[in-house]
């Protein structure tokens, strides 16, 4: 006796009768006898899809799934050893059919035997070497994937012979049905495929031709196969009515249940065709049903979830419910590790498509609860959601605990998983997160601590001014970790110090320690020596080189193989140099130009004297210290600012010839903006020499500060070479003034032209200043109206009326064209209207002409 589910699917549930096919052919091919089905499973089916909306099934399947489609579990476990074995049997096994077939074939048509050998050769593929297999290309002999996609390629290209042959009709009959299982098989299970859609066409193409020959294929398996090609290609309604004729044939008939597989693709027509309420009554009639209990798989579970959350039609509530039963059936020991990962990373794959984030966590979590390993593609999916900025801080934490307490999950972390939960944290302001997975990291028994797993952590320290957590973790990284502190690592610690340290707590330590005191008390040694680096800071920034200076030294001394000193020390010279400098280059004066005491020349020599001694210790200990570039650089910048060539000079020498290291487009770049800061445009003009006979690229802002360094000091021609270089512009600008596209060098912003433009027109160089504001239009993404402005207002400042004018006149419109659509003037009864500005990406670009011009009138 028949379940109920089975007569719901046969239709002996419903008297209704079965509605003839558009293609009467397609809904007898299964039966001989259409008038017999009446009352069976097609009723059903047709009224679900007849009382659906018309327009529905023009839909299109929304993204392609490139999954595997395997007949067990893992959809996306195309390269798991299971999947190859179960291939490989299964070639085998099929040719092992074939192989009788194929040797009787002597009376067949000689297309059909070229076809059935190319046939047999898929039962040696990936099992031994056929010396036969002449057909594989020489340079995919080790690559099976190639190998699989060479032999279809091959079969397709003889069976399209025998299907466009004239006496098509009884070649087709002689192929043995076994030959065309096997051709139908690889293409659905083609790995790799770029002609995607086309090998389901193929599939429908098959099944057609078998057909219109009466020689249907009606094994269930390869039927179902049929319906998912229909589906894949988007043919929904025809899937429904060829499982119509299929249950209403007299072998289906027969059976007490239809197979699962066609089941399935049952519940994907449904769902693809726009009814996501037919296709969940039809699994939940599956899913209840006795007749399935034993044999309904977790790829049905899988598309029911899949499409309900796809068209938003469950609730999460209901979708948890179905997990739980799908977890339940996964746990059966009859499923592998590896097609429980596959399954499970499917079902977080569309969770995440469809944004529905709270239902991801939540199957992630039970999965790991009841033990289901999972592998590099689940934590890819689960990252990728983690972080989105729109999800909790705490539901990702929670989401990490779980990882971590679960010997299956835990095993597989790796430092990249780790470092992207730290960076997740770090960058929600949950810096308690961060550290607590860096503490589970260095207890990791494979993951190693890097430094790129700490650089985001002190870039939140130095932001938020939190020095004692700074200094603590760079003396854990150091001292317990044993990894070197990097560049950025150090300046960041010197910057969390500056902003955050408590000077009075450091003089205070400082003054009641003794360091003979403590020899084996790393704790005090550690507190003293956060006390002098913090005092040294805190001296630098208050422009006290004296006390700044003996800190150092005094530091140095009681730990010489720590860099951090160095770092420190450069950094705050570098500001205290440019006071000097500025200091100097103003002359001496009779009163008070600032609050803060200027600095004597005795006072500067003094302190050049010093930094040399620095220079001089920060050398000899790059014998047993590794000394990063970095620091050598800004070495080089304090005395390139100082105008202390000798010292410059020395320091790289050292570095390019006895630390071998070569100059880089940041050491050029330093040193261009220490010379011009220093106001040692000499010295900047022999580095732009170098410079552009190196073909480094100029950093723009190295390039804005040259260029006014050179107009600041009435050397125009030197800051048009320098424009020149930037825009790849023959020189002199009069003698090629074609205007064009150029290959910019370096990025040019706003204020290069503006500052340029302002410069030429105070010399008097009219023509050359034309001719820069025109290369705005090709080089810029659109020219700003304010640097019409900074134009017009020169030329006007200048009392070159009629020029400006013309000018003003020549340039408006042109201007006005290249503004974006949300910038440009629009007309509102007569009356020209600006729409209000966007702020700018890149520099502020209001009244250039104004702020460049930086003389007061009293001057």
């Amino acid at each position: 006796m028949q379940s109920a589910l089975a007569k719901c699917l046969r239709g002996g549930w419903s008297q209704l009768p079965l509605v003839q096919c558009a293609n009467t052919w397609r809904c007898q091919r299964y039966t001989s006898n259409s008038a017999s089905a009446a009352p069976t499973i097609g009723a059903v089916i047709k009224e679900l899809i007849e009382d659906s909306d018309p327009s529905s099934t023009a839909r299109k399947v929304g993204r392609r799934r490139r999954r595997h489609p395997r007949l067990g579990l893992g959809g996306s476990c195309e390269s798991s050893e299971d999947t190859t074995k179960w291939r490989t049997q299964k070639r085998h096994t099929l040719a092992t059919w074939l192989e009788p077939k194929y040797r009787e074939g002597a009376h067949k048509h000689i297309l059909v035997r070229e076809f059935m050998d190319v046939m047999r050769r898929f039962g040696s593929l990936d099992r031994t070497v056929d010396p036969d297999a002449v057909l594989i290309p020489a340079d995919d002999a080790d690559d099976k994937s190639g190998r699989v996609n060479s032999l279809v390629d091959t079969a397709w290209t003889h069976y399209v012979k025998i299907r466009s042959h004239e006496d098509a009709s009884s070649l087709l009959s002689q192929i043995p049905l076994v030959a065309i299982r096997i051709l139908v098989y690889e293409l659905t299970f083609l790995r790799g495929s770029a002609e995607y859609r086309r090998r389901f066409e193929r599939v429908v193409q098959i099944f057609d031709d078998c057909a219109s020959v009466d020689r249907p294929i009606t094994s269930p398996l390869l039927f179902g196969m049929y319906l998912r090609a229909l589906n894949k290609l988007g043919r929904f309604q025809q899937a429904i009515s060829e499982a119509v004729a299929y249950g209403s044939s007299p072998d289906s008939r027969s059976k007490p249940a239809l197979p699962v597989n066609i089941i399935r693709q049952i519940i994907e027509a449904y769902f693809g065709g726009g009814r996501p309420d037919k296709a969940l009554e039809v699994f939940n009639r599956v899913r209840d049903s006795p007749e399935y209990r034993d044999s309904i798989t977790p790829h049905v579970y899988a598309s029911a979830i899949s499409g309900a959350m796809r068209a938003k039609h469950l609730a999460n509530a209901e979708l948890y419910a179905i997990v739980e039963d799908l977890l339940s059936l996964l746990e059966k020991p009859s499923y592998p590790d590896a097609s429980r990962t596959g399954l499970l990373n499917e079902l977080l794959h569309v969770a995440n498509k469809t944004g529905n984030h709270a239902f991801l966590f939540h199957v992630f979590e039970r999965a790991v609860d009841r033990g289901f390993s999972i592998n590099h593609a689940t934590f890819g999916v689960l990252l990728h959601c983690s972080c989105a900025e729109e999800t909790d801080a705490r539901v990702v934490y929670r989401v990490y605990r779980s990882i971590i307490t679960h010997p299956s999950t835990y095993a597989n972390m790796t430092h990249h998983v780790f470092a992207i939960f730290i960076n997740c944290f770090v960058r929600r302001h949950r810096i308690d997160h961060a550290l607590s997975v860096l503490h589970d990291l260095r207890l990791h028994p494979t993951a190693c601590l890097t430094v790129q797993h700490l650089s985001l952590i002190f870039r939140y320290y130095a932001e938020s001014g939190m020095a004692a957590q700074a200094l603590e973790l760079f003396h854990t990284t150091a001292e317990t970790d044993r990894l070197a502190p990097t560049w950025t690592i150090c300046v960041d610690t010197i910057k969390a110090v500056g902003r955050g340290g408590d000077l009075t707590w450091a003089l205070e330590t400082v003054a009641a320690a003794d360091t003979s005191e403590f020899p084996g008390d790393e704790t005090c040694r550690m507190r003293h020596y956060d006390a002098l680096l913090t005092a040294l800071v805190k001296f630098g920034l208050a422009g006290d080189a004296t006390r700044m200076l003996e800190t150092f030294f005094t530091l140095h001394e009681s730990y010489p193989k720590s860099i951090l000193p160095f770092v420190a020390v450069l950094m705050q010279s570098r500001h205290i140099a440019k006071l000097h400098s500025r200091d100097l280059a103003r002359g001496p004066t009779t009163h008070t130009e600032t609050s803060v005491a200027r600095a004597s020349e005795t006072q500067h020599y003094d302190f050049v004297d010093q930094l040399n001694v620095i220079a001089d210790l920060l050398l000899a200990a790059s014998a047993t210290l590794s000394i990063p570039q970095n620091l050598y650089n800004m070495a080089i910048s304090v005395f390139a600012i100082l105008r202390d060539h000798s010292s410059t000079q020395r320091i790289y020498d050292h570095m390019t010839q006895t630390e071998a290291m070569e100059p880089t487009a940041r050491t050029f770049n330093v040193l261009l903006q220490s010379f011009v800061r220093g106001l040692d445009l000499a010295a900047a003009t022999d580095v732009l020499k170098d410079i552009r006979a190196r073909g480094i690229p100029l950093n723009r802002v190295a390039a804005n500060a040259l260029i006014h360094g050179y107009l600041s000091a009435n050397q125009p021609q030197h800051a048009i070479e320098v424009y020149a270089y930037l825009v790849d512009r023959p020189m002199p600008l009069l003698a090629s003034a074609t205007f064009q596209d150029f290959v910019v060098s370096a990025p040019i912003d706003t204020y290069t032209f503006a500052m340029l433009i302002s410069g030429l027109i105070d010399v008097g160089l009219l023509k050359e200043a034309v001719i820069v504001f025109e290369d705005a239009f090709t080089i810029l993404p659109f020219v700003p109206r304010q640097l019409l402005e900074t134009l017009v207002g020169k030329l006007e400042e200048r009392s070159l009326f009629d020029f400006a004018q013309l000018c003003l006149k020549r340039y408006t419109k042109r201007v006005e064209d290249s503004q974006p659509a949300h910038l440009r003037l629009v007309e509102s009864e007569g009356l020209d209207v600006a729409l209000p500005e966007a702020a700018p990406a890149r520099l502020p670009l209001s009244y250039f002409g104004y702020l460049l011009d930086r003389k007061t009138k009293g001057d």
